[in-house]
């Protein structure tokens, strides 16, 4: 017959599960398109731009970051496996539209040049075909948009390779690291869930406003 354990005996066994390493949970399963990683073209994701025709492709990996060369930041960051977009067409002075690497020898055949804006994404600058006429109710009067338009990188990403069955307006960063616009770490969402996880900036004390002024300039003692 099998003794029983002791009380002691049983906190010792209770102690040591504990101990043991929890299951770790399975990480979120995001689909992408069934016809693989293939390149876009950008005028096909962003339909409602007028961005240049034949002029701008995305690719899934194979570009560098932002903060590619800057020294101390995380490996992936000086590694080229980040989607990027290339743009293959320009417009000599002529206005005729020649092909990048045949007519317009000064221009290299690179990733365009996404670049770090507000709130810590990625943004990237596109031409459309024309200038834009919008009107403001206020000033009642008509003012020219720019040719640029400034889009998320990350949302771009998305819109090439994640399906959005739901139509979800959200392009969601899984970890929260708005500066990481890789394949696996985006998902579509809803505008809460896009906001929860987010981490909440404190309001800064009197003494934090103080160093940042004198660090400024602004005060000068």
């Amino acid at each position: 017959m099998e003794r029983l354990l002791t009380g002691e005996k049983v906190k010792e066994q209770l102690k040591f599960e504990n101990l043991l390493p929890k299951e770790k949970e399975a990480p979120e399963i995001i689909p992408i398109r069934t016809d693989g990683l293939q390149p876009r073209k950008m005028e096909e994701l962003l339909p409602d731009i007028d961005i240049l025709p034949d002029t701008y492709i995305i690719y899934p990996t194979g570009g560098y970051h932002p903060f590619y060369g800057i020294p101390n930041t995380f490996p992936r960051y000086q590694l080229p496996v980040w989607p990027y977009i290339k743009r293959i067409n320009y417009v000599c002075p002529h206005g005729r539209s020649q092909g990048l690497k045949k007519n317009m020898p000064n221009h290299n055949n690179s990733q365009a040049n996404p670049f770090l804006g507000a709130n810590d994404y990625i943004f990237i600058s596109l031409k459309r075909i024309a200038y834009r006429t919008s009107y403001s109710t206020r000033d009642k009067k008509s003012t020219r948009v720019s040719k640029d338009t400034l889009q998320r990188f990350h949302r771009l990403v998305a819109l090439a390779w994640i399906p959005n069955p739901e139509k979800k307006k959200n392009a969601c960063h899984i970890n929260d690291d708005a500066t990481n616009y890789l394949i696996e770490n985006l998902k579509w969402g809803t505008l809460s869930e896009n906001s929860r996880g987010k981490i909440r900036k404190r309001p800064d004390t009197l003494k934090q406003r103080y160093l940042n002024l004198v660090k400024s300039g602004v005060i000068k003692g």
